[in-house]
């Protein structure tokens, strides 16, 4: 499960952006219309943007929940009234499973096979819901409209909600236990923004605020992904050498740092397989981020990691870096060799250093703390050694 505090730090920013919004639709009375006049302008230079970012940077998913978003809003804005109201229930039914959809599907190119077929399948949905708002069907019309709850969801359809309750259900359940916590907590965000300026349809701008504050929240997860493909490691989940680079950079005058490496990982490797391999990377990432002692792990690269202790002392890097060696080397870790289940345990092995006036900077220490780290593979492995 997600750490609460994680969880709450990634639900916090959407929902702050869709409470913001909601606040100046309860408000609408009170404020100028000339700032309502702007919505339109907004909504499109957001869209226009997150349009051109996630197609720079190959992040389809962003192109098709935005551009649903981009007909909905034309659609209100330009069809009659009885074309709007049935693009508002088709939108109601269909958007929510959208996102849930484009979710949980991987990132896999445009146009590879599998990008291909995403592109068919959004067009299917585009032509299939023009095509009953077009020739509506009165029968299907009115199963729609079938009744589910005694309450009343007016202007929502009963059928609407229940699929909301789902969509919402599976995505809480993945913000809780899967690791895309910065994409499932925003998705999330995003049906409940949706339902919320859906339900108070009668309510003046709050469909087009709503659609704004989705647009926003779509356009903030967009540079928070830019961000981590950037500065951390995809395997692992850690910072990875480019924010180690950086924060290296502001460290102050004192500090400390463990470099860490994983012992006879090529062997485990060779015998187990590379996938496997992968899981034992995945295990000591995932011990070496709850290093105390105000410390931050990284993946430097391949098996070899560094722990950074700013402002602390040598001997305050070393403890906490060997209880986490003794953590790791305690640790069962279950491997299939020869169709077999066989329980293991993986070591790890240090260096530690603190700066002093002799470094001309952190890479130097960074040498000195991989000598010491050599110096611990040759007393056995699964030491730690201070520099």
């Amino acid at each position: 499960m997600n750490p609460l505090k994680a969880i709450a730090l990634n639900v916090s920013a959407p929902l702050f952006i869709s409470l913001f919004f909601a606040s100046l639709a309860f408000n609408w009375i009170k404020i100028p219309e000339t700032i309502f006049d702007l919505i339109p302008y907004l909504f499109y230079a957001i869209s226009i943007l997150i349009l051109w970012v996630s197609w720079h940077f190959n992040r389809n998913k962003f192109i098709f929940i935005i551009i649903p978003l981009l007909l909905i809003y034309i659609g209100f804005e330009y069809f009659s009234a009885k074309r709007a109201t049935n693009l508002f229930l088709y939108s109601s039914l269909l958007y929510p499973l959208h996102l849930l959809i484009f979710l949980i599907l991987k990132e896999r190119g445009l146009f590879s096979i599998w990008g291909i077929g995403k592109i068919i399948f959004f067009f299917f949905e585009i032509a299939t819901v023009l095509y009953f708002i077009y020739y509506p069907n009165i029968d299907l019309i009115e199963f729609f409209k079938i009744k589910l709850f005694a309450l009343s969801f007016y202007p929502l359809k009963d059928l609407s909600v229940a699929i909301g309750i789902f969509v919402s259900s599976m995505m809480v359940i993945l913000v809780m236990f899967n690791r895309y916590l910065i994409y499932n907590s925003s998705f999330l965000m995003l049906v409940f923004t949706f339902y919320g300026g859906f339900y108070l349809l009668k309510t003046p701008h709050a469909i087009e605020l709503s659609l704004l504050a989705m647009s926003i929240i779509i356009f903030i997860l967009l540079i928070r992904e830019s961000h981590r493909l950037a500065f951390y490691d995809e395997l692992t989940s850690l910072p990875g050498r480019r924010a180690l680079v950086e924060d290296m950079e502001k460290l102050g005058m004192k500090y400390s740092l463990s470099m860490i490496d994983i012992d006879h990982f090529k062997k485990f490797n060779d015998t187990y397989g590379h996938d496997t391999g992968d899981e034992v990377l995945k295990m000591v990432a995932s011990r070496l981020a709850d290093v105390g002692g105000g410390g931050k792990a990284y993946r430097y690269g391949g098996e070899e990691f560094v722990l950074l202790f700013p402002s602390k002392e040598l001997i305050d890097a070393y403890t906490h870096t060997d209880i986490l060696r003794e953590i790791i080397s305690k640790s069962p870790f279950n491997v299939r060799n020869k169709k077999q289940l066989k329980v293991i345990y993986i070591n790890i092995s240090s260096g530690v250093v603190q700066n002093n006036s002799k470094d001309k900077d952190p890479f130097a220490v960074m040498k000195r703390a991989d000598d010491a780290l050599y110096k611990a593979k040759k007393a056995g492995r699964n030491k730690v050694i201070k520099a």
